[in-house]
């Protein structure tokens, strides 16, 4: 796989999905790496789950993100997870306009 600018694409997160429901909902996690091995990834370990739903407008997007304590969850808030998450949904809304 590529990146955008022709370089080998490496993900940056070691994670796995949990569950995948077509058209509807995606949850994945951190908390657990790609061999089914509990971690305790750095900064923060998290659950997050992304549905999708019908919506007079278009589509519903919600997402859900679970943190491993609330300790967690402020460190993840610091790191700027809303400027972070806020960015992802916008690019995704224009990715399918």
């Amino acid at each position: 796989m590529m990146s955008e600018d022709g370089e080998t694409f490496t993900p940056h997160v070691d994670a796995v999905f949990l569950l995948v429901e077509d058209n509807s909902r995606l949850v994945f996690t951190n908390a657990v790496n790609s061999t089914w091995h509990p971690v305790s990834p750095d900064p923060v370990s998290m659950t997050t789950e992304i549905i999708l739903g019908d919506h007079p407008d278009g589509t519903d997007y919600q997402a859900v993100v679970r943190h491993g304590s609330p300790e967690q969850r402020a460190r993840h808030e610091e790191l700027g997870f809303f400027d972070g998450w806020g960015t992802v949904t916008e690019q995704l809304a224009q990715s399918v306009e």
